[in-house]
């Protein structure tokens, strides 16, 4: 079965495309859905190293959001600027050069095919896969656009369109953007609003001026997150004010991989410094990478004294990859590989670079070893990073003094490293996106997307829960209410996103299979569906999910009396079956004993039946609540599993 697509589009770069699509991507990865991400092309000089090559940081953190080994079909095309004069091409992990040399316009022709072999490889092998947009989807001068609508329409995809707040002009930029869209109008399936701040009210009347002028509803708004996840471009990237030492990251023009350093914005009181004055009290400088270290040389120039300064101090300086070849002799490029010539360097290592056409890309877990003074701290590790370099002539780790120059890319990611230089480990890379999954199903409308997207809790058969939470305490809880009190969405949020239902009611005329279809609708996508109209204790051993939802008893009695079926002895057996199957049971039910005295003996007989079983499940039930007018009354029991449950996935409001 080829899979549903989800498109996410921005009005603009940075508003937030890539965050949307790792937070939805654990999302639903947490409902058990085998998803992945794919972006068609994407320019950032932010790589990582996996099988097969080098990919965007960006896929490279989806795929991890996803639970799934990243791969360059993630990514197939990667453009690396060289500044104003051009780019190097990545084609499915390799650089290719004779894409390289091409203009841009003269490129598309040769990607399309690898691009959508790719795609179509991905749809082949998962049920659900994200494709984040580049840029904007309506920049109509480069139409048709491949890494937008092309892509989209290849996988027959739906579009997510994300406006950020915090700069302002969202509501424009929404509206400009679908004006702007002509017939791929048809794919968006809803507007989200990212990195907003504020009273929230002040923000909400755009979501119906939105929906009245495009017919396009607001599924709603991610707040700004406290959250220091790699960033696809660290240029964008503003370091939150953490606590600790000063670490000063020397932020050149052709800065790259400045993702890698994320974990210092919680370890340190972290800066980017694009002048000595800002590097200075720093008691660690770092040098990152560069993309063209023959250009940054003369930049970094005016920072040498200060350098020079900090190691007669005896202060730790880390320099990576690019970083540590402006700090050698000379940068030999004969070859034009990045840039032609030899370039003295600011001669504090003694090595002289050689540039060689050949890039090294590799996966490398290296033990730390011999190191000294503050880089002693390391001795005993394994530290796992990768290379990506065209340069040869440096050690993969030397120290220098206080001075520690690597061609080891990620090595202040590791937890090890982290405890052993600061004492304590960043936030884990996993745990902060199970934060940002929260925060989208807590602001979005999710289930409207699922409904958009086609997802049916069919979907999910055989595949593997992985959801966090512990596993339920086995037991019955019954929920009783008049008609349309809400029952029905009371046991969806006790249930939570993994849950059986039973469902009793069968599709007669045209009235109940409406409502049938209606309340499919309003179920979470992840559900399992049993249709039982009598037999509930053969379903509850059917079902699949440690949550069983039976909706509803009344219906099941009446179906029970229709065919000469003594409803209370079979409460008596589904109770049994109850105890014995170890799963949470939640029982819906309607009261129906408080109106009018029935005018017929079988409407009654009905209602003392009925009235039996509510009273039977009820003894037996460790909690029993009574929803009036969409309020749930706890009439028994204290502060349950379910309770727990309703708290940890608070759901739709009623």
């Amino acid at each position: 079965m080829r899979a549903k697509a989800l498109a996410v589009w921005g009005t603009g770069s940075g508003v937030g495309k890539s965050l949307f699509v790792a937070g939805l991507l654990r999302h639903f990865r947490r409902l058990g859905l085998k998803a992945a991400p794919f972006k068609a092309q994407n320019m950032a000089n932010h790589a990582r190293v996996v099988a097969g090559g080098e990919m965007a940081t960006a896929q490279w953190l989806q795929a991890r959001a996803a639970g799934v080994a990243p791969e360059v079909r993630m990514n197939p095309v990667l453009v690396k600027p060289f500044g104003e004069r051009g780019a190097q091409v990545v084609v499915l992990g390799r650089v290719d050069p004779f894409l390289s040399s091409l203009p841009w316009k003269e490129r598309k022709p040769h990607l399309e095919a690898r691009v959508r072999e790719a795609l179509e490889g991905l749809l082949a092998e998962y049920e659900l896969v994200v494709l984040e947009g580049a840029g904007s989807p309506v920049e109509r001068n480069l139409w048709p656009d491949l890494p937008n609508l092309q892509v989209a329409a290849w996988a027959g995809a739906r579009a997510l369109l994300v406006a950020e707040v915090d700069q302002g002009g969202a509501l424009g930029a929404l509206y400009g953007t679908w004006a702007l869209l002509g017939e791929h109008r048809e794919r968006l399936l809803g507007f989200a609003f990212n990195k907003f701040r504020g009273d929230l009210s002040l923000l909400k009347p755009a979501y119906g001026l939105l929906e009245a002028w495009t017919g396009v509803p607001v599924l709603g708004t991610l707040p700004m997150l406290p959250l220091e996840l790699p960033e696809e471009d660290g240029f964008r990237h503003r370091l939150r004010g953490g606590e600790g030492p000063k670490v000063a990251i020397l932020r050149y023009p052709h800065a790259a991989n400045l993702d890698e350093f994320w974990p210092l914005a919680e370890l340190a009181r972290a800066v980017y410094a694009e002048t000595p004055e800002e590097a200075e009290g720093a008691e660690l400088l770092i040098l990152p990478g560069s993309r063209l270290p023959a250009r940054d040389l003369p930049w970094l120039k005016a920072f040498l004294p200060l350098l020079r300064r900090h190691l007669e101090a005896g202060k730790p300086l880390l320099a990576v990859c690019g970083g540590a070849e402006m700090l050698s002799e000379a940068i030999v490029d004969e070859e034009g590989v990045e840039e032609q010539g030899v370039f003295p360097g600011l001669g504090l290592l003694p090595y002289r670079v050689r540039m060689r056409r050949e890039k090294r890309v590799a996966a490398r877990r290296v033990p730390l070893s011999g190191l000294a003074g503050y880089w002693g701290r390391l001795n005993g590790l394994e530290a796992e990073g990768y290379e990506i370099h065209h340069g040869e002539g440096l050690p993969l780790i030397h120290q220098e003094g206080s001075l520690l120059a690597t061609w080891l890319h990620g090595l202040l990611e590791n937890p090890g490293v982290q405890r052993a230089l600061f004492g304590r480990e960043a936030r884990a890379l996993d745990e902060a996106l199970d934060s940002l999954a929260e925060a989208l199903e807590r602001h979005l409308d999710l289930p409207r997307l699922h409904r958009a997207l086609g997802l049916t809790g069919r979907l999910w058969q055989g595949v593997a829960p992985q959801s966090p939470d512990p596993p339920p305490r086995p037991g019955l809880v019954l929920l009783l209410g008049g008609a349309r009190s809400g029952k029905s969405r009371h046991a969806q949020r006790l249930a939570g996103p993994q849950a059986t239902l039973i469902a009793t009611a069968e599709a007669r005329d045209e009235e109940m299979a409406d409502r049938i279809r209606r309340h499919r609708a309003e179920r979470p996508p992840t559900w399992e569906t049993l249709e039982e109209p009598l037999d509930l204790a053969g379903a509850l051993g059917r079902a699949r999910h440690p949550v069983v939802v039976v909706d509803c008893l009344t219906v099941w009695v009446s179906n029970l009396l229709e065919r000469n079926l003594d409803p209370l002895a079979e409460v008596e057996r589904f109770l049994k079956a109850v105890a014995e199957s170890g799963k949470r049971v939640i029982a819906v039910s309607n009261e129906v004993g408080m109106g009018i005295v029935p005018a017929n003996a079988l409407a009654r007989r009905y209602r003392d039946l009925l009235g039996g079983v509510n009273a039977r499940l009820a003894e037996e039930a460790e909690a029993v609540y009574l929803l009036v007018a969409g309020q749930p009354l706890l009439l028994k029991g204290g502060e349950s599993v379910a309770q727990a449950t309703l708290e940890k996935h608070p759901g739709p409001e009623m």
